[in-house]
C-alpha cells in the first residue's frame, strides 16, 4: 500500500508496475530522504529465493552503465525483501512510446541498455529485463533498469524478451510528431 514502509526505511509512494514475485515502486529512503526505486519481493507464499536473487544481482553493483539504477541497498525483510536503487529523473515506457518522435530515436534510447545486456551476458550475469515495467525512460533518453532485482528463472532469453518487449513497446507509440517525454 502507498505510504506503507517496507524494510524498516523505504515508503512505499507510488507503484510502477509488477512481475512474477515482485512488485515494482518509486519510494522514499526515510533515513536519507532521498528517492529511490524499489523492487519489492514477495514472501515464501509466492516461492521466491530472496537469498538467490540477491546473489543473483550483487554483481550489477559493480557496474557502472547508464542503463542500470546505482544499487544502494538489499534487505532481506523476513517476508521477503527489497532491492533500493537511486532513483532518475524519468518516466514509464508507455509515456515515452506516446511522444517519441521517430523509430531511430526508439532505437537509440535503447543503445546503452543493448551494450550493459551485452556487457552482463559476457560476464556471466543476467539483469532481468521482464516484465518490462522495471525499464523506464531517463532524463538523457535513454532506456534503463530502474528496478534491478534478477529472480532465478531469470536467463539471457528474460533479457532479449525483455529487450525486445520495450522496443516492441516504444516503435508501436512512435508517431513521428511531439517531443520526447524525457
Amino acid at each position: 500500500m502507498p505510504g506503507s514502509v517496507v524494510g524498516s526505511r523505504y515508503r512505499l509512494l507510488h507503484c510502477c508496475g509488477s512481475g512474477p514475485s515482485m512488485e515494482f515502486w518509486h519510494g522514499r529512503d526515510v533515513v536519507t530522504d532521498r528517492d529511490v526505486g524499489l523492487t519489492v519481493l514477495a514472501g515464501p507464499d509466492r516461492d521466491v529465493d530472496v537469498d538467490e536473487v540477491f546473489a543473483r544481482t550483487v554483481w550489477m553493483c559493480g557496474m557502472d552503465s547508464p542503463a542500470l539504477a546505482r544499487i544502494v541497498d538489499m534487505v532481506d525483510t523476513g517476508s521477503g525483501g527489497v532491492v533500493a536503487a537511486e532513483w532518475q529523473s524519468s518516466c514509464s515506457l508507455e509515456t515515452a512510446a506516446s511522444v517519441v518522435p521517430t523509430r531511430s530515436e526508439a532505437a537509440r534510447s535503447a543503445r546503452p541498455l543493448t551494450e550493459a545486456m551485452r556487457t552482463a551476458h559476457r560476464a556471466g550475469g543476467v539483469l532481468d529485463l521482464e516484465p518490462s515495467s522495471r525499464l523506464r525512460v531517463g532524463a538523457g533518453g535513454h532506456l534503463y533498469v530502474a528496478f534491478p532485482g534478477t529472480l532465478p528463472s531469470a536467463d539471457r532469453f528474460t533479457d532479449v524478451r525483455g529487450l525486445a518487449s520495450a522496443l516492441r513497446g516504444m516503435l508501436r507509440g512512435a508517431t513521428g510528431v511531439g517531443a520526447p517525454a524525457w
